[in-house]
């Protein structure tokens, strides 16, 4: 078999499934989803012999024909669709406009196809265009919650920008984002380097770049177990307060109650928190108010107290319904699964926490918290011995990827269980 080389391969793929008339998504099955023929159409991985085999099959060819482009190809061959490779500035144009309208319509999936035919194509440029398709592709990936995807897109999006004369404040707010993704997917060491390169990126930005950069730096400390370092994030947070817009002003408020949260000061958590509140209107963004409120509610469930929690998470989920995602769904859910446990109504929040869980939706650290839920669960529904399994399996899982903040949390749990005393 010869050895697979990319971007040869990608373009190789590309080809095949174009010719074919096949969309990314009806390639896609057995070992490999939508995503991953994406990432190898764009050159970003290699693809396993497991994957070899399925395409080869599934395109009609052998494995040789599907590695090597053979001399004859290419010639008196048809041309791709309008839509695809080789279309028109104004057709990409037309494209693009096509995808942000399918995106602010709910079809994100549609958005997805429409701009991963063109992540591939040969001529396409890091600037204009192509910079904006990446972009959108990169709010796609983001909608539908194909995080590797949208990391690969972010990527992507830093190298093209190391070109640029005075990229810093781009290049800090990908970054950020970078780290956000990052976090999520459960590689809490990438996040932190992704966000501390944010804030040096940032360091001469306006104040929006600036609080995103640091906001990402403080979670990601919060969760590597350095509440006190991020705490040191604090007070120059706040003082960009009257400088930024009402969103990002309530995620300020928001970023910095996390932080008390953690450190146990739930009176300054609380304060900080309604000033979130207060400041976001639902008019400026309603995924974004919701998503406050379901913010507002765990950090409330955190520091021992319900009051309220039953309304936002009712105003959330009328929203969610609205606008939101499934993986915004499931946060909900288990954001429930929280509450159903503070009242002690411990089969609701099991059962609530683990269909929650099921769903693959929920981000790493809310995962394995919904996890430890569960096994808390069972202590009181008499089932000490998969309780005991459980918490263990959160502890070791949560240390071995760095979340130290939440290892911590199921340790000690795992702990005053074998000795309550």
């Amino acid at each position: 078999m010869a050895q697979v080389s990319q971007p040869e391969f990608g373009q190789r793929l590309r080809e095949l499934r174009l010719d074919r008339g096949i969309k990314q998504t009806e390639l896609a099955g057995g070992p490999v989803s939508a995503s991953y023929i994406s990432r190898l159409e764009m050159g970003n991985r290699l693809p396993s012999p497991n994957a070899l085999s399925y395409l080869a099959a599934t395109l009609g060819v052998t494995v040789d024909d599907l590695i090597t482009r053979h001399e004859h190809e290419g010639r008196g061959t048809a041309a791709p669709a309008p839509d695809r490779a080789g279309s028109t500035d104004s057709v990409r144009s037309a494209l693009l406009a096509r995808a942000t309208t399918a995106l602010r319509g709910g079809d994100t999936r549609y958005a997805v196809e429409l701009l991963e035919s063109e992540l591939a194509a040969p001529d396409l440029e890091p600037f204009g265009w192509g910079w904006h398709l990446l972009g959108t592709l990169a709010e796609a990936y983001g909608r539908a919650q194909e995080l590797p995807a949208r990391v690969d897109v972010l990527r992507l999006m830093l190298e093209i920008s190391t070109d640029w004369h005075d990229a810093g404040p781009v290049r800090g707010d990908i970054l950020a984002e970078l780290s956000n993704d990052e976090r999520a997917l459960g590689r809490i060491e990438s996040a932190l380097d992704s966000a501390k390169q944010a804030v040096a990126a940032t360091r001469e930005s306006r104040a929006p770049e600036r609080a995103l950069a640091l906001m990402a730096l403080a979670a990601a400390e919060t969760e590597a177990g350095g509440a006190a370092r991020a705490a040191e994030r604090v007070p120059e947070l706040l003082a960009l307060v009257e400088a930024v817009p009402p969103l990002r002003a309530a995620q300020i408020y928001w970023s910095c109650a996390g932080v008390s949260a953690r450190q146990g000061d739930s009176e300054a958590s609380d304060e900080l928190m309604s000033r979130a509140l207060d400041t976001l209107d639902s008019r400026d963004d309603l995924l974004a108010w919701a998503r406050l409120r379901m913010a507002a509610g765990a950090l409330r469930l955190r520091c021992g107290r319900v009051d309220d929690v039953g309304r936002w998470i009712e105003e959330a989920g009328r929203a969610v319904d609205l606008v939101g995602v499934p993986a915004q769904a499931a946060a909900l859910l288990f954001l429930k699964a929280w509450l159903f446990w503070a009242e002690d109504c411990y089969e609701d929040a099991f059962t609530a926490a683990r269909q929650a869980d099921d769903t693959g939706l929920l981000a790493f650290h809310d995962r394995l918290r919904a996890r430890l839920l569960q096994s808390r669960c069972l202590l009181h529904m008499d089932r000490q011995a998969d309780a005991l399994r459980a918490m263990r399996a959160v502890a070791v899982e949560a240390e071995e990827a760095g979340y130290l903040d939440l290892a911590t949390e199921a340790w000690k749990a795992l702990a005053s269980t074998l000795d309550p005393a």
